[in-house]
């Protein structure tokens, strides 16, 4: 009977395990077939997040007939973001592919002067002669779709515009309905939990964005100081590939870069990645924790699977808000006691670091 007991409890483990990695399987699946609502519904709760309390101060300023004001000036701000982002991007595209004959002729004129310097020392280059035309002709597919891409956000946007309508005008309104269907009692004590967990997302979501911004701006103010194409366009693409911890601040140096080497040469290139990198090591090793503070971190293999998992789910869209959701999850994870052992495996907190109820 003794030795029994711990085999049972073992077994019981082990299964426990395999359910929870089996739920993680059929949740992902069922997100990743229902993107097309589930993907605009995430989008949408968190510029609510965002937005809400900017609907409740003017909801104290405002009388009760006018209160719709603050929705509508929510909703303006939201339309004003979007719309100066995405004007900026769709023009600088237009500009880019005006100047893309430019560019491939400036990048065949540096093959050739690489190609006669190595012959010149006896180094032959024709073997990376096919792979790199195969690279060329990858980019330019994976530009053709990224416009065809922009269509599909385009719709995606307008989904969110009214989800994100809807919610701003109904948020006041849940606290009633949760009361009256599971009693006051009951509805205070979800209430705390859901106010407290959003807050703290609130809280995350607002740094992110302050160092996203802030990484976007001093980076294309030093691309349009060397006097690199499209800074603003870099700016912007840099600010949204700071969402993605480590792999996006990669990833968003090398478009600027190529550009450089395109349009000035290999020195101007090395001072626009150079310059780059210093930006994103000093906001990132010491404005980066003096704004956050306190805030969650998320070790950065968590990051990796996490963008890779959300990536598999909801394509680019879920790389760029995987951490995000990550974040909103081991958050929500700590408010649920049970549950709060896998908060503390999915942050960088030790064990007995985070307090209950509190994930920061």
């Amino acid at each position: 009977m003794t030795d029994s007991e711990p085999n049972a409890s073992h077994s019981r483990q082990t299964l426990v395990v395999l359910l929870s990695i089996i739920t993680i399987i059929l949740v992902g699946w069922a997100l990743k077939a229902t993107y097309v609502v589930t993907m605009p519904l995430t989008l949408a709760f968190f510029v609510t997040l965002v937005l809400r309390p900017l609907q409740r101060r003017l909801d104290g300023w405002l009388p009760a007939r006018l209160r719709w004001l603050s929705v509508m000036a929510c909703m303006s701000m939201f339309v004003a973001v979007l719309g100066l982002l995405g004007g900026t991007v769709w023009l600088s595209l237009g500009m880019l592919f005006e100047k893309a004959p430019a560019y491939i002729q400036s990048g065949q004129q540096l093959w050739d002067q690489w190609q006669a310097l190595a012959q010149r020392h006896e180094v032959h280059l024709e073997m990376l002669a096919r792979p790199l035309q195969d690279l060329s002709s990858q980019a330019l597919a994976l530009v053709t779709s990224g416009v065809g891409y922009l269509w599909l956000l385009t719709a995606m946007l307008l989904l969110v515009f009214f989800l994100v309508l809807l919610m701003l005008i109904e948020a006041g309104e849940w606290r009633e309905k949760i009361a009256s269907s599971l009693g006051e009692a009951r509805a205070r004590a979800i209430m705390g939990t859901v106010y407290a967990a959003s807050e703290q997302v609130r809280r995350f979501l607002v740094v992110k964005t302050w160092i996203s911004a802030l990484t976007g701006v001093s980076s294309g103010l030093w691309l349009w100081w060397l006097g690199v194409d499209f800074a603003l366009l870099w700016g912007i693409v840099i600010f949204l590939l700071n969402f993605i911890p480590y792999v996006g601040s990669t990833i968003a140096v090398v478009p600027p870069t190529i550009i450089a080497l395109l349009q000035f040469g290999p020195w101007q290139a090395l001072s626009t990645l150079v310059g780059l990198i210093i930006i994103q090591q000093v906001l990132g090793n010491f404005v980066d924790p003096r704004l956050a503070g306190r805030t969650l971190a998320i070790p950065p293999i968590v990051v990796l699977v996490s963008i890779v998992f959300w990536g598999w789910v909801w394509g680019l869209a879920g790389a760029l808000i995987g951490v995000l959701l990550t974040a909103t999850l081991v958050i929500v994870l700590d408010h649920i006691p049970a549950l709060r052992p896998a908060a503390i495996l999915l942050s960088r907190k030790p064990a007995g670091s985070l307090p209950a109820g509190a994930c920061d």
